[in-house]
């Protein structure tokens, strides 16, 4: 019977592989693209926070949010949610019970700072880049459930959207930091595949 239950896992996680696999190289040929458009990043962000909330607090850890309200970017709204959700997850899986995680979002300028903290054991320095690379797990992780592309799907999403990404000491632990450019309502956008009229009373969707 163990045996066969081992099977099984192994072959779900085979799958899952796969499907990691699949979905990383859809993105990275930018079939996507057409479908970014102006959208609230500020209501995404506290989406994902509320579903997660109930899994934080059960794996004995808290979540908080720092979010300014009515910020909007340009982008897909699933792949989005996918990446902070890939995020939040990692977060809540290899930090240790009573850890605190933090994602926040603010504007500075015509950018929007995005990052997701904690203050578990972080990665080190040499680490913090080739976390985001396809299978690269850290040796302590090794006992952990995954297929090692979590942060690879988050890495392919960022490069789709223009989304400047990386990982720094947050002393202690981890923050990973995402920089997206301000949706002006105002502008005329014509390079991600839409165009929108000016009009100053105009809303993101």
């Amino acid at each position: 019977m163990a045996a066969v239950d081992a099977a099984i896992e192994e072959t779900d996680t085979i799958l899952d592989t796969f499907s990691a696999l699949l979905r990383i190289a859809q993105i990275e040929a930018g079939t996507r693209k057409a479908g970014l458009k102006p959208l609230d990043l500020s209501a995404l962000f506290e989406r994902v926070i509320e579903a997660y909330a109930a899994a934080a607090e059960e794996e004995g850890k808290t979540l908080k949010a720092n979010v300014e309200t009515g910020l909007s970017a340009v982008g897909d709204r699933e792949l989005l949610v996918e990446m902070a959700a890939n995020l939040l997850d990692n977060a809540i899986r290899h930090t240790p019970a009573g850890a605190d995680i933090e994602l926040s979002l603010v504007r500075k300028g015509k950018k929007l700072i995005a990052s997701i903290a904690d203050n578990g054991p972080g990665i080190p320095a040499e680490d913090r880049e080739r976390v985001f690379r396809r299978f690269y797990r850290l040796e302590r992780s090794a006992s952990i459930p995954g297929t090692g592309l979590g942060l690879a799907l988050v890495a392919a999403v960022a490069e789709l959207h223009g989304i400047e990404l990386g990982a720094e000491d947050n002393a202690p632990g981890l923050r990973i930091r995402m920089i997206f450019d301000a949706f002006e309502p105002d502008e005329l956008r014509t390079s991600t595949g839409y165009v929108m009229a000016i009009n100053p009373g105009a809303r993101p969707l």
